[in-house]
């Protein structure tokens, strides 16, 4: 074995060198709570930031084609016929966008209404499976968010009058339409379940006056992380006034703010494992005036300062190796256990009713690098001061 190295190790016993010392219990303790901390916190945010993603994608199409200015697309069986053409497309669908206003006996509110095809948007979306009272059907009626029904008090059942606010001309009675309430959906979104009301595509297109006109063509894709370079592509062979714009790119300040809280979250913790680092530097310090005389025998039998300086490299970072494969180990354990049984959150509160936990292993190599590479530079100052005594000066001191 490494002559310094067994040195470092005999360094972590107590006295008797049955037990660590108290001095690297300390030590290791400081990297194991923040290693385990930051994996912990960085894993629960991945399951909300995930969770977050899944809710989103089950109401929000993959890719959407339309044009430019929002302008309607009135022979779109053309564009749909195109788009058929790419084989990582799995399922294409027209919709229609607008803007409304919906009334329930003295209730009114501000919506959107997206007109639809009801079978075909099953095949873009997770809508038909999302359905907590009714059924997701739309030939002469609707559904409507979990959050606007409670607001309207509105059940399964009753009627809605969904109405154009100005005709074409000032003056003119704007047009409405009476539709039923098919079903209610949560899609586990605030902003879906108390804006969003899905009709028949048709009857939408009729209410506003549209013919046969849409807004544009909802696509499917089978893996969802390639949707900005599909989107490129379609905007591309497509040409003017056509654009694509992927899921990521229309809900890109949400995922930003959760990206730059992520960031925040890791540098704030690290400095728990920063402080651990100031720990080891401490320890190491506190061993090097301890050890006076040992260094001074090390050195008369010819150890030379690089050597010296080894034993305590070594030393601070056995520590922070031992710490951070507890904290590592730790982390794993918690996250499995906080999976499996499923701590529950208030639902009033938060939009989610247990807490999400899921562990990427980038973040556990991360942390473990940042962590080990923390505890190395903490031993260079010390192993620094211990390669200044000589044999005379440590021997005469004690």
């Amino acid at each position: 074995m490494n002559t310094e190295l067994f040195i470092a190790r005999r360094y972590l016993l107590s006295r008797h060198r049955k037990f660590l010392s108290f001095s690297t219990v300390i030590g290791i303790g400081g990297v194991f709570i923040g290693v385990a901390a930051l994996l912990i916190t960085l894993s629960m945010m991945n399951g909300f930031q995930n969770e977050l993603r899944r809710r989103i994608l089950g109401g929000t199409p993959h890719i959407i084609v339309r044009k430019y200015f929002n302008e309607p697309i009135r022979e779109y069986q053309t564009l749909a016929a195109k788009l058929e053409d790419y084989r990582f497309i799995e399922a294409a669908a027209p919709f229609v966008y607008q803007k409304s206003v919906i009334k329930y006996k003295q209730q009114l509110d501000g919506v959107v209404i997206k007109g639809v095809d009801d079978k075909l948007e099953q095949n873009i979306t997770e809508i038909g499976q999302k359905m907590i009272d009714g059924v997701f059907r739309l030939r002469g009626g609707c559904v409507i968010g979990v959050e606007l029904a409670h607001s309207l008090g509105v059940n399964v059942g009753d009627s809605l009058v969904v109405a154009l606010p100005f005709g074409d001309q000032l003056g003119l009675i704007p047009r409405a339409k009476r539709v039923v309430v098919n079903g209610i959906f949560d899609l586990g979104y605030y902003d879906y379940n108390a804006t969003l009301i899905y009709m028949d595509l048709k009857d939408v297109q009729a209410l506003f006056d549209m013919g046969e006109s849409i807004n544009g063509i909802a696509v499917k894709i089978g893996d969802i992380y390639r949707a900005p370079q599909y989107a490129r592509r379609i905007e591309s062979d497509l040409g003017y006034p056509y654009r694509a714009q992927d899921w990521i790119e229309s809900n890109r300040s949400v995922f930003a703010a959760l990206r730059i809280e992520k960031i925040i979250t890791f540098i704030v913790l690290i400095l728990i494992i920063i402080v651990a680092g100031f720990n080891i530097v401490g320890t190491l310090i506190n061993m090097v005036k301890k050890k006076t005389k040992e260094i001074g025998i090390m050195r008369s039998f010819g150890f030379t300062a690089r050597q010296i300086m080894k034993v305590f490299v070594y030393h601070g970072t056995i520590i922070g190796l031992i710490g951070t494969a507890l904290g590592l180990g730790f982390a794993y354990f918690a996250c499995v256990v906080l999976d499996r049984y499923q701590v529950s959150l208030p639902g009033d509160i938060y939009f989610i009713e247990t807490l999400p936990v899921e562990m990427d292993l980038n973040d556990f190599l991360l942390t473990a690098l940042a962590a080990i590479l923390i505890s190395f530079l903490a031993t260079i100052y010390p192993a620094r001061r211990a390669t200044q005594l000589t044999a005379v000066e440590a021997l005469r001191n004690e």
